[in-house]
């Protein structure tokens, strides 16, 4: 479907993501609707946040990734997690989550300085609490990942 831009705003399934070897890669068009992305996000954007993603998913897994090779597994799809969800690994599940969560993160910064109508604005999807709240959901599924207990601890 095309909005007012003359772009379309649906991305084709199977438009791949491609990740280190031993991460998954991810489907953009998957990324956009489950995480609600605007039709203004072009497919380079959208690409580009979720690749400084899994930059950031692979770098606080480095040395867990590590300790995983040396077991003998190949893959983080190998790694025993758990019985599969919807046909997926629970830690490639938990590794999307964290991707996912950290690029709408970051896409919430990027969508604060786009030129809108200010009746289309919404101060609760831009707020630097809503975007703090991503990298925290993007933090705990690395925890999760990990089999690691997330503390949250908040100024009162």
């Amino acid at each position: 479907m095309s909005g007012f831009t003359g772009f379309s705003d649906k991305i084709p399934e199977g438009t791949m993501v491609q990740n280190a070897p031993f991460f998954p890669d991810l489907d953009l068009a998957i990324f956009q609707q489950n995480y609600r992305l605007p039709g203004e996000y072009r497919e380079k954007m959208l690409s580009d946040r979720l690749q400084l993603a899994m930059l950031w998913a692979d770098a606080e897994l480095a040395e867990w990734k590590t300790s995983q090779e040396a077991l003998g597994y190949e893959s983080l799809a190998t790694v025993p997690g758990g019985d599969p969800i919807g046909g997926k690994p629970p830690l490639v599940l938990h590794y999307t989550r964290a991707v996912s969560c950290k690029a709408k993160a970051f896409l919430l910064n990027d969508y604060k300085t786009m030129l809108r109508k200010s009746d289309a604005q919404s101060d609760a999807k831009e707020s630097d609490e809503t975007e703090a709240k991503w990298h925290q959901y993007a933090s705990e599924a690395i925890n999760n990942l990990q089999g690691k207990l997330s503390i949250l601890v908040e100024a009162l």
